[in-house]
């Protein structure tokens, strides 16, 4: 695939090396789209050597640990949701290959190996619990302190207006349903409030 156009040197494919190359640009970059188009599944092929190659690992290994693992991650024991082949697990230090792991796993592994030792040191000098608190005494302190019980459609209310609802129902001179309609609430409010459900701090 040529144009054999006169072209300016600096439009060969490689002035650099002395001479003129036999393509220039337009052509060289047309000439590796229709390579890779036509050779498509080799170029995939090569990939995945050259990659196996970095860990020394043939593809018969790479399968056979495949296989060995039931074709899913080493870890979570699920197939890679990204839909990609595992990635090859492997010791940063030593070099050595220990597994397949799906993308999520590859990476948090890697992530939580960063910060193995640091992570260590601070369970090891805090594991116990911060030495500066209470551990918690004071929430369970309040947890067990007996609390109003208010609905949040009452909240407007105030211990005086509890009060004299109670007293006023108690006489039997006025209902439910026009204690709500005065005080803005629904009736079922006021019946936990007269049954003593909510408010029940107010005596």
């Amino acid at each position: 695939m040529h144009c054999n156009d006169p072209l300016p040197l600096t439009e060969d494919h490689r002035p650099e090396r002395g001479g003129r190359s036999r393509k220039c640009r337009p052509c060289q970059a047309a000439s590796r789209r229709a390579w890779r188009e036509t050779y498509r599944d080799k170029q995939s092929v090569y990939r995945r050597r050259f990659k196996l190659s970095r860990y020394g690992l043939t593809e018969a290994e790479y399968d056979a640990m495949l296989l060995a693992q039931g074709g899913v991650c080493a870890m979570c024991r699920e197939t890679c949701v990204s839909g990609r082949q595992l990635a090859v697990d492997h010791d940063h230090t030593t070099g050595f290959v220990r597994g397949l792991l799906c993308v999520k796993c590859n990476r948090q592994l890697g992530i939580f190996e960063a910060l193995r030792p640091t992570a260590e040191q601070y369970l090891s000098a805090y594991g116990a619990g911060n030495p500066h608190i209470s551990h918690g005494e004071a929430l369970r302190e309040q947890r067990a302190a007996p609390r109003p019980r208010r609905s949040t459609t009452t909240g407007k209310l105030t211990d005086g207006d509890v009060t004299k609802m109670r007293m006023r129902y108690a006489t039997g001179g006025v209902t439910q349903r026009a204690l709500a309609a005065e005080y803005g609430i629904s009736q079922n409010a006021v019946g936990l409030i007269l049954r003593r459900v909510t408010w029940t701090h107010v005596a």
